[in-house]
């Protein structure tokens, strides 16, 4: 049986006893609390995911000129460069393009402090990369090397006006945590510092989101944990309102059941879901005879 929302909620009223003191919205509730917690304190494997950002070089070719939030190109061709962002001549302030109508022509999300007059160079270059809409938080992200995470503070304090390219970014942070993305979309954004110069691929490894709103969500894990930890959980509720001290006494009976659930999902994430943890080094074990290479490697024993 599929242990959505809905069945974990009847579950947990039972061990409840069905208790009228407190009502299905108010476990559900509950339910998704304590959801957060568990899902926060261990990295379960099944959250686990990748994504693949390729870069994009910055580009120079033509010329332009503008007036107010309009961009016009010669010899340019911008088609496909909406979400990016423009730097005009010297300058060191830069403006989103929030789209494009043609190759000579788009617009920007602001007008420039002053109109560029025809034939003014410009730069445009992409720093911001939307993520995957379940995307929750980054465990890696990987080019060549391995990028450290900063905060969006620190990128902004060493290079406010992002002026700063590289071939290969060497750190970034994650932005877009209220509202929506420099893209247009509710997601959330990964930046890199320096700004990408060139076309690469860049790997993220994140954990997902695990949203149990609807009555028909499961949780990625094991949902005997979720059942006991809600259930702890509402005995504590109860005891609150009640005032009866036999919640106290259940609580910590389904605290220990808790536990225990949460020991056998983790050992059975990591056997069905992550890398081995241990392998043997057989080679440690000094020299070897006939048998050993019998066994591993017939066609070399001669």
């Amino acid at each position: 049986m599929s242990q959505t929302l809905s069945t974990i909620t009847t579950r947990v009223k039972n061990l409840l006893a069905n208790n009228g003191m407190i009502t299905d919205a108010e476990v559900q509730l509950i339910i998704r609390a304590e959801h957060e917690t568990i899902l926060n304190d261990y990295s379960w494997s099944r959250r686990k995911r990748d994504q693949i950002i390729n870069t994009v070089a910055t580009y120079t070719t033509g010329t332009l000129l503008t007036s107010g939030t309009t961009a016009t190109g010669s010899g340019t061709a911008w088609t496909g460069f909406a979400s990016r962002f423009l730097r005009v001549g010297a300058n060191t302030f830069f403006h989103r393009i929030s789209s494009v109508a043609s190759d000579t022509s788009m617009t920007l999300e602001q007008a420039l402090p002053a109109d560029a007059a025809a034939g003014s160079t410009y730069t445009i270059f992409r720093h911001v990369y939307s993520l995957s809409s379940d995307f929750g938080r980054s465990t890696n992200v990987t080019s060549d090397t391995r990028l450290v995470q900063v905060s969006r503070e620190e990128i902004d304090r060493i290079d406010p006006y992002r002026t700063t390219t590289g071939t290969r970014p060497e750190v970034y942070t994650i932005r877009g945590l209220d509202g929506a993305g420099s893209d247009g979309t509710g997601n959330f954004e990964i930046e890199f510092w320096p700004v990408p110069s060139s076309v690469q691929a860049i790997r993220l490894e994140y954990l997902q989101t695990d949203d149990i709103s609807a009555t028909t969500d499961q949780p990625l894990y094991r949902a005997d944990v979720l059942v006991y930890k809600a259930a702890e959980a509402c005995c504590f509720f109860l005891l609150a309102r009640t005032g009866d001290q036999a919640w106290q006494a259940l609580s910590d009976r389904y605290h220990q059941r808790y536990q225990e659930q949460l020991e056998g999902a983790k050992q059975d994430d990591l056997a069905r879901f992550s890398a081995v943890g241990h392998v043997r080094d057989a080679w440690a074990e000094g020299q070897r005879g006939d048998t050993f290479w019998i066994d591993k490697d017939p066609i070399r024993l001669r």
